[in-house]
């Protein structure tokens, strides 16, 4: 038996409020992402950061031996 077209209608509906909370879903995860990139590329600088301070000291200490 067909469906009727008020059927048809809410199903759309639920398909489509579905979807937006995917959407929803995805857009938090990107942003949690984004976050976490951020937090690296933090995290990078201050490594090379303290790298070149203690090349610098070794350096430095390797002049007075």
């Amino acid at each position: 038996m067909p469906e009727s077209w008020e059927q048809q209608i809410a199903e759309l509906r639920t398909d489509v409020k579905h979807m937006l909370k995917s959407q929803e879903i995805m857009q938090k995860q990107i942003r949690d992402l984004q976050k976490f990139s951020s937090m690296g590329a933090g995290g990078l600088k201050a490594l090379v950061v303290i790298g070149v301070v203690l090349g610098v000291i070794a350096k430095w200490m390797g002049l007075f031996d």
